[in-house]
């Protein structure tokens, strides 16, 4: 497959803003080193109080008194980024000071590289944008079926899983059960086959937030 032009990319990447902004649910990945601090920082200056900090799993809450701005960060060493999820409708201008600060990862040069199933960076892309997926659409299915029926057996063994995060981050299950049952068909390995079997019994099973 071609790699999209880079306006097709920032295209999708601005319906994915459009998705978290309808929502009021904005989530980006931040750089590690500086994204703790600035992140702290900006919510405080905001008149947001802590609400949990818990290094032992690198999280964090803060909030505001009258509900209308929520900031959670998450840092996630095997992706090697933070984590930050801004709800509400006052969220947005604490998210632009921590952007601002710690940059980020921009969504188009995630889909990009989650886009193009040979690059070495591809699964870890797509495990990133996992944690985005406010809303499934047709774009999204047509991402995590790529990934699924990818030649590579890395990249599509570590498909499922980030499938799974996306199940949570949507709270809806999407397209998610009917990707692993065309991958169930597809798949020739036992081992994998027997894996993606489970993956899909406990996605029935479960409620999409424990996906």
């Amino acid at each position: 497959m071609r790699r999209p032009t880079e306006t097709a990319l920032k295209s999708r990447a601005r319906a994915l803003l459009e998705a978290m902004t309808a929502g009021r649910r904005w989530i980006y990945a931040v750089p590690r080193d500086d994204g703790p601090a600035a992140a702290r920082a900006a919510a405080l200056a905001e008149g947001l109080r802590c609400t949990l900090d818990d290094p032992a799993t690198g999280t964090a809450t803060f909030a505001n008194e009258q509900g209308t701005a929520t900031l959670s960060t998450r840092d996630d060493a095997e992706l090697e980024v933070l984590l930050v999820e801004a709800t509400g409708e006052d969220a947005p201008k604490v998210l632009a000071k921590i952007l601002d600060e710690a940059g980020f990862y921009a969504q188009s040069t995630l889909l990009g590289t989650a886009l193009d199933v040979r690059d070495e960076e591809t699964a870890t892309a797509l495990a990133t944008l996992a944690h985005m997926v406010v809303a499934w659409d047709a774009d999204w299915r047509s991402l995590f079926a790529m990934h699924l029926g990818a030649e590579d057996a890395n990249v599509r063994g570590r498909a499922p899983r980030s499938l799974a995060t996306a199940v949570r981050t949507a709270r809806d299950r999407g397209p998610a059960v009917e990707l692993l049952e065309e991958a169930i068909g597809r798949e020739k390995d036992p081992e994998a086959l027997a894996l993606l079997v489970l993956r899909r019994d406990a996605m029935r099973a479960r409620p999409p937030e424990q996906a």
